[in-house]
C-alpha cells in the first residue's frame, strides 16, 4: 500500500515540476519549437512574395470591456497590401507595438491562395489587462515577410491609439 502512495505522490511531484519548469513562469524553457523556428527550418518550401506598397490605417483604439471587467480590447482597422509577384506559401504578419504599455500583438496570415494583386491583412482584436489607460498612446504598425529567403519588415508606419471609454 507504501508503494502505491509513493508512486501517486512521485507522478504528481513530476507532473507539477514539468508545469513550472516548462510552464509561462520560466519563459528560457521551451518543449515547442524555438520562437525562431517560423524563419528557419522549412522557410524553402514559403516560396517568395514581392510588396509593391503598404496602406495602413490612421488609428487603432483601445475600448474597455462590457460589464465592469478589468481588461480592454484593441482593435485594428485592416491594412491594404499590394503585392507584385507571390509563389509558394510565405507567411505576412501584420503587428502592432504600444511600447509604453508593453503591448505587441499580430496575426499571421497564410498567404497560399491570395487571389488578385490586393489583400487585406487584419488583426484580431486582442485584450489587455490594464485598469487604468491614458487617453492616447503612439503605436506602430508594421507587415513582415517571411518567405525562402528570410524574414524582413517591408512596412512600419506610427499610429495615434486612442482610448474609448
Amino acid at each position: 500500500m507504501q508503494r502505491d502512495r509513493a508512486a501517486i505522490v512521485a507522478v504528481c511531484v513530476v507532473v507539477a515540476a514539468t508545469a513550472v519548469a516548462f510552464g509561462p513562469l520560466v519563459t528560457a524553457l521551451s518543449l515547442g519549437e524555438p520562437a525562431d523556428a517560423d524563419a528557419g527550418a522549412g522557410s524553402q518550401d514559403r516560396g517568395s512574395l514581392t510588396i509593391e506598397s503598404v496602406s495602413f490605417p490612421e488609428t487603432a483604439t483601445i475600448e474597455a470591456a462590457s460589464y465592469g471587467a478589468a481588461n480592454h480590447y484593441v482593435t485594428v482597422p485592416a491594412a491594404t497590401v499590394q503585392i507584385n509577384s507571390l509563389t509558394g506559401a510565405p507567411l505576412l504578419v501584420y503587428r502592432l507595438r504600444i511600447e509604453a504599455l508593453g503591448v505587441q500583438l499580430g496575426t499571421v496570415h497564410f498567404l497560399e491562395r491570395v487571389e488578385g494583386e490586393t489583400y487585406r491583412a487584419t488583426m484580431e482584436p486582442a485584450t489587455i489587462d490594464r485598469e487604468q489607460l491614458d487617453a492616447e498612446y503612439t503605436g506602430e504598425l508594421s507587415v513582415v515577410v517571411i518567405d525562402a529567403s528570410g524574414r524582413r519588415t517591408v512596412a512600419n508606419q506610427t499610429v495615434a491609439v486612442s482610448t474609448v471609454e
